[in-house]
């Protein structure tokens, strides 16, 4: 596991999309994994930016989202999928059709998971982004879920709903339920990068490294994982015991 101490929240961006663009320009066609949150907006401006001048190209890369919310309207600007569309298909050459994430609108919940499970597997996902919650969780994977968990439903825990309240309209409450990539599914993909951001990270991000794997951290999952790189602003990077592997100097 590689962990990189970024100067700040804009350095931390800066060095997930250095990441993200060797993974892309490193094949022809690319399946990417796409987090979404307050943390991830600023390394997905990067990666639009650099689109947008012309040092970046998604025109072969396919993305898969981690989660997706259940009971929000298809047109909703508060679902991942609208959000990863504002963010990073309507401002680079991404084509609308290489967004793929599970359908919420589905009668069939239990049906739709099995079939984005099987649709990530078949992808191979080549470089996994994600983000952490404060109680430990990856994509929405909350603490008690299995090791061994695949795409599924959830019901998110309150913390979890507070903390994305600030996502949402003044009032207007988050879904008590998603459909979620499981942690098993997260670790088959080839690389993972995790980007934490902010003192409220500092503990689950601790936890997560340094602690034992455990349910109760389902972050810590990835120590299990061979290929993992972790960025992270000093905040953050506050309560780890260890040196960073790799410091990040400001450029």
């Amino acid at each position: 596991m590689r962990i990189v101490v970024a100067p700040d929240r804009a350095a931390a961006a800066q060095h997930a999309a250095d990441i993200v663009e060797r993974f892309v320009n490193s094949a022809v066609a690319t399946a990417l994994g796409i987090a979404t949150g307050e943390t991830m907006e600023g390394p997905l401006a990067e990666i639009a930016g650099r689109c947008q001048r012309g040092a970046l190209s998604l025109a072969h890369t396919e993305v898969y989202l981690l989660d997706e919310y259940v009971g929000l309207k298809p047109d909703d600007p508060c679902s991942f999928a609208s959000t990863v569309n504002r963010l990073l298909v309507q401002p680079t050459d991404l084509s609308p059709g290489a967004m793929h994430g599970p359908n919420p609108h589905n009668p069939d919940l239990y049906a739709e998971c099995a079939d984005y499970e099987r649709r990530v597997r078949a992808a191979r996902i080549g470089l996994q982004l994600l983000g952490i919650g404060t109680n430990g969780h990856i994509a929405f994977n909350e603490p008690g879920s299995s090791l061994a968990s695949s795409t599924r439903v959830v019901q998110l825990n309150e913390q979890t709903r507070s903390d994305n309240a600030r996502a949402f309209p003044d009032g207007t409450c988050p879904p008590r339920a998603a459909i979620t990539q499981g942690i098993a599914t997260i670790l088959l993909a080839r690389k993972l990068l995790l980007v934490a951001c902010g003192q409220p990270k500092a503990r689950p991000v601790a936890r997560a490294l340094e602690g034992p794997v455990t349910r109760s951290v389902p972050a810590s999952a990835l120590q299990l994982h061979p290929d993992v790189t972790v960025v992270v602003d000093p905040p953050a990077a506050a309560l780890l015991a260890d040196e960073p592997s790799q410091p990040c100097r400001q450029a």
